[in-house]
């Protein structure tokens, strides 16, 4: 059975829902988006975010700009700037660096 994700980053009348499928939300096999209503500059600035991929404290733990949590990073950055806007996803915890699997980038 395949996994499904959803990161959404709404406010009353628009939001920017991303989906990913898979086995890892590190790695999806399959990511799409959807847009609704209008969401303005933040939609812009979602992508501008996630577009370099991870960087600083985060780029240990996550792959690169596909990755579901990195995503979900830069849409809560969003959230914070424009406090109209909220994020509630259905990733699962993500691990802390003493629980990663044995090899695993902490």
């Amino acid at each position: 059975m395949v996994a499904h994700w959803t990161i959404p980053l709404a406010r009353e009348g628009a939001a920017i829902v991303v989906r990913g499928e898979g086995d890892d939300p590190h790695a999806p096999d399959r990511i799409d988006y959807e847009v609704r209503g209008g969401p303005g500059g933040v939609y812009r600035a979602l992508l501008d975010l996630v577009a370099p991929g991870p960087w600083s404290f985060q780029a240990g733990r996550m792959k690169d700009e596909r990755d579901l949590y990195w995503i979900a990073d830069c849409a809560y950055t969003e959230a914070l700037l424009h406090p109209e806007w909220s994020v509630e996803t259905d990733l699962p915890p993500l691990l802390a660096a003493e629980e990663l699997p044995e090899g695993a980038v902490p």
